[in-house]
């Protein structure tokens, strides 16, 4: 999101000229209401140390931002900003409904490959990093880079191999290493059927689903046994050994939940454009005329601070950081989790689609946007995943 890293250099830049510490700038991901949204910690400076800032001057040059500061808080050493909220949603959802998330192409290639290839026979842990590959493959591949599976062509700038621990190393090439996964000799086809099983009683008993085409259904449920697989392969870090026989009962919840809720929004925006073709609600304005200022409840400022807005931070965190020896896929499921755990709290609570009146139309139709955003994100994060999105539940 260019506005954020414009705010933070704006930031950096008052603090420069205007401090005479250094500061460390973190945003905040938990009770936002009291602890604000961006944090600035002093660097190498004593927590009992005797501390001055003036945050009336931050806030007085913050006008003349894009984004600008409602108010600051010391406490304990430490800044805590609180945004003027508006222009945060204004500007990164028409970014991401403008764009969808879109990388911006590097044309550099990198070369990556698996130890194992997919067949009807093979075990957990070949599962495991047939899994992982896939999803570092998304993940490069969402930072801009072309991807290839032949290592002797020319222009490529890093070679990665995801497999099993070796001590051969080659020279040159990021190895990504998948410890073991321990069973009792169940095969991944057999996990996967276990899985879908288990999905299915899920689907059926705690969502509350109704089976009109059974046959139809048989596929979803494929699907999603496939799709907590991978889940229950990507909940511990790719070098952690997994002991399936110390977890027999595991329920693919994660799986679930995550389909379930994006089934949720899909539905949800299915119904809004049915009732706008009828005529019973107007076309949805443009962004720029949607008045963000009555999305008020905390719910909504979390949900979208943390995993609309917090995105971009996550993928850099979960790419390494740069080092792709460090890529995470655990670490874009554990973001997924959170956002749905969020998305849910927030969806029982809030009726989305109101009466067509006209005093209650302007607030749906920014939680419609606000929604649509979660939405984009959600879809990108279960394709980086490999999770196969279900429409309806």
């Amino acid at each position: 999101m260019d506005i954020l890293n414009e705010l933070a250099e704006k930031l950096q830049s008052y603090l420069r000229n205007h401090s005479k510490y250094q500061f460390s700038l973190k945003y905040q991901n938990k009770h936002l209401s009291k602890t604000g949204d961006i944090m600035l910690k002093p660097i190498d400076q004593e927590v009992n140390a005797e501390f001055s800032f003036e945050p009336n001057s931050l806030i007085t040059e913050g006008r003349k931002w894009n984004i600008t500061i409602n108010e600051c808080k010391i406490n304990n050493g430490s800044v805590s900003l609180f945004l003027n909220r508006v222009p945060v949603y204004r500007n990164i959802i028409g970014q991401i409904i403008e764009n969808k998330l879109a990388p911006a192409w590097k044309h550099e290639q990198i070369c990556i490959t698996c130890d194992v290839e997919e067949s009807d026979h093979f075990s957990m842990t070949n599962f495991r990093m047939l899994s992982v590959y896939n999803i570092v493959r998304n993940i490069i591949k969402f930072n801009g880079y072309d991807i290839t599976n032949n290592p002797n062509i020319d222009g490529i700038v890093e070679k990665i191999i995801v497999g099993k621990s070796s001590s051969l190393k080659a020279v040159g090439v990021t190895h990504i290493t998948c410890a073991p996964v321990i069973t009792n000799g169940i095969s991944a086809n057999d996990y996967i059927r276990k899985r879908a099983n288990d999905m299915q009683l899920i689907a059926q008993h705690k969502y509350g689903i109704r089976v009109k085409d059974q046959q139809r259904f048989q596929v979803t449920v494929a699907s999603l046994g496939r799709s907590a697989a991978i889940v229950d392969m990507l909940e511990s870090k790719a070098n952690s050994q997994i002991d399936l026989k110390k977890e027999k009962n595991k329920s693919s919840k994660g799986a679930a939940f995550i389909l379930y809720n994006y089934a949720r929004l899909s539905v949800l925006f299915k119904t809004f454009d049915q009732k706008q073709h009828t005529n019973y609600y107007p076309p949805l304005p443009a962004v720029v005329d949607i008045d963000f200022s009555l999305l008020t409840e905390e719910d909504e400022w979390q949900l979208f601070w943390v995993y609309v807005a917090g995105f971009p931070a996550m993928m850099q965190h979960a790419s390494g950081n740069g080092q792709l020896v460090k890529i995470a896929p655990h670490i874009v499921l554990s973001f997924a989790s959170g956002l749905v755990i969020s998305l849910s709290k927030y969806y029982r609570r809030i009726r989305i689609l109101t009466e067509n009146r006209n005093h209650l139309l302007p607030v749906m139709f920014a939680r419609i946007y606000l929604l649509k955003s979660v939405y984009i994100v959600l879809s990108t994060l279960m394709a980086l995943l490999d999770l196969e999105p279900i429409a309806e539940m």
